[in-house]
């Protein structure tokens, strides 16, 4: 079998993306993920951080326009109006802070040509400024076969900028963090525990939000057209937006934004949103401990029409 060229290549991105304080606060506000340390340099440095604490996904979903290059060269002709998220892995050496220097470098670990498409794995490895892993994310894509539309094409290039948005300084309210009868100590695990769910609300305004701070320009997202051409119903939520409620779900449970060692999930279905608001439920429950390595596993599920995650599951510290 012919092996595609960029298989076991290695791309480097030429400049470094700088993690700001307003980036992380943007970013958290976009994945509903209101711990006091995304938000609060105190409520940071009380967890003996020096600023703020980034969301889990943070690394891995926001990308500036060098990144964004990046992705077009390792994925060699596709472009986001043609790509399928079926997986990602991220595995978290460190919390990614403010003031952090970050380097992304993408391997292609195979391409495998299927009947309706290529099926595509990349590793994306996350070095800080003194060369330091932060995170490895293994990600993997189904690219559809049938070309775009001319105006759907025009959309997903990744040198557009995303759609435009305000940001927001504003604090969240008391009423929109996570209740502390939701947080239970990581030390108090038990085998079959079941977290309290929790219901996000999605409209289409959150996911322009969201294609503004993480640059995902992919127009299914937000443009009716182009979903429709993609044989979409209407436009769907980012696969990384409900990859990160998910881990504000994880952080507000465990009362800690530090504490997700490996975060995987498995993509079986988008969430739909229309004209109107889109509920989206997350559940989880402890599926196993393991005493000795200080960390449980903890399962995830979530649903709106259909079950959107086909598996999932988050590797945390239980000491």
């Amino acid at each position: 079998m012919h092996r595609h060229p960029t298989v076991g290549r290695r791309f480097v991105a030429n400049d470094y993306y700088e993690v700001g304080r307003e980036q992380i606060r943007d970013f958290a506000r976009a994945v509903q993920d209101f711990h006091p340390a995304h938000w609060d340099d105190a409520a940071a440095r009380d967890l003996g951080y020096p600023g703020l604490v980034a969301p889990i996904t943070f690394a891995s979903a926001v990308g500036s326009l060098s990144q964004r290059m990046l992705m077009r060269a390792a994925l060699d002709g596709y472009d986001p109006a043609r790509l399928l998220h079926v997986e990602q892995d991220i595995h978290c050496r460190r919390s990614v802070l403010a003031g952090d220097r970050l380097t992304h470098e993408i391997t292609v670990d195979s391409r495998r040509a299927t009947s309706n498409g290529d099926l595509i794995a990349l590793t994306t490895t996350i070095r800080d400024q003194s060369a330091e892993i932060v995170q490895t994310v293994h990600t993997t894509l189904a690219g559809r076969s049938q070309e775009p539309s001319p105006a759907a094409a025009t959309l997903a290039m990744l040198d557009l900028p995303a759609p435009a948005v305000t940001p927001s300084t504003a604090t969240p309210s008391p009423a929109a963090s996570a209740p502390a009868s939701t947080t239970t100590a990581v030390s108090n695990l038990a085998v079959g525990q079941r977290f309290p769910d929790q219901v996000f609300r999605l409209s289409r305004g959150e996911l322009v939000h969201y294609a503004g701070v993480s640059g995902d320009v992919n127009p299914i997202h937000w443009n009716d057209a182009a979903a429709a051409d993609a044989g979409l119903a209407s436009v769907t939520a980012h696969g990384m937006l409900t990859m990160g409620l998910g881990a504000a779900c994880l952080t507000a449970w465990l009362g800690r934004p530090d504490h997700v060692v490996d975060y995987y999930v498995q993509f079986a279905a988008p969430v739909l949103v229309g004209a109107r608001p889109t509920e989206l439920t997350i559940c989880a429950t402890v599926r196993s401990i393991t005493p000795a390595a200080g960390q449980a596993v903890i399962a995830l599920t979530a649903h709106s029409d259909a079950a959107i995650f086909g598996q999932a599951t988050a590797t945390v510290l239980a000491r």
